[in-house]
């Protein structure tokens, strides 16, 4: 049975996405149309890429070290581009 409490990968890869999306369009008004779309493009391509099949894999496959590993930077990766979101919005304010 799986962890009610656990985020899965897709979301975390979602939550990645739209952040980094956000950033670059505040990054816009800092650094330019360079930075900002680096930003969007690397945004877009969490969002294109968050679906790994998750919900398909068999109890085994999530527990495998390769699974968690890419959890474990799912959430590394979701945790930073939030940060850097308000970062970028402090930054404006």
């Amino acid at each position: 049975m799986r962890n009610q409490f656990i985020v899965s990968i897709e979301t975390l890869h979602l939550i990645a996405g739209f952040s980094l999306v956000l950033a670059g369009i505040l990054v816009y008004f800092i650094e330019g149309v360079e930075m900002a779309l680096s930003w969007l493009i690397f945004g877009a391509m969490y969002i294109s890429m968050s679906d790994i099949g998750e919900n398909e894999m068999s109890h085994t496959q999530l527990l495998s070290r390769k699974h968690q590993l890419r959890r474990f930077f799912g959430y590394l990766g979701a945790i930073a581009s939030v940060s850097l979101l308000l970062f970028y919005l402090y930054q404006l304010i």
